[in-house]
């Protein structure tokens, strides 16, 4: 039996965060929702280490950009080091992302894309 993992998804859009929250579910992990960089780091700051976030580009106050900047530049290693995905419907898609180093998933994605890069974060 897999071990169940924290993970966080940010997304202004609620019908996202509930799509893939349900999916998450399913898969046997445990989520949490924010709607922008800021109110995730507000989740973040509450001990909440995920194992796994989902990140939104275009989102209000902190994008998805300010926001991997941010936590892939934290000198808490245990911020840092958190794999994230970009989720996005941009089309430079990969351009935008591959200074971080970071996997993305363009919206609307298949849902086996989803479920195999959890099973690689998170295990099967």
């Amino acid at each position: 039996m897999k071990k169940s993992k924290k993970i966080l998804i940010i997304d202004d859009d609620p019908e996202v965060q509930i799509a893939l929250k349900k999916v998450l579910d399913i898969l046997g992990h445990k989520s949490f929702c924010a709607d922008s960089g800021v109110k995730a780091f507000e989740i973040l700051s509450h001990d909440v280490l995920p194992s796994l976030i989902f990140c939104d580009l275009m989102m209000p106050s902190m994008n998805g950009l300010a926001f991997l900047s941010n936590i892939k530049n934290n000198p808490d290693e245990n911020l840092s080091s958190i794999p994230v995905v970009i989720l996005s419907a941009e089309k430079n898609l990969k351009k935008q992302v591959t200074p971080f180093h970071v996997d993305y998933l363009s919206k609307a994605f298949k849902i086996n894309d989803l479920i195999s890069i959890v099973e690689r974060y998170c295990g099967h």
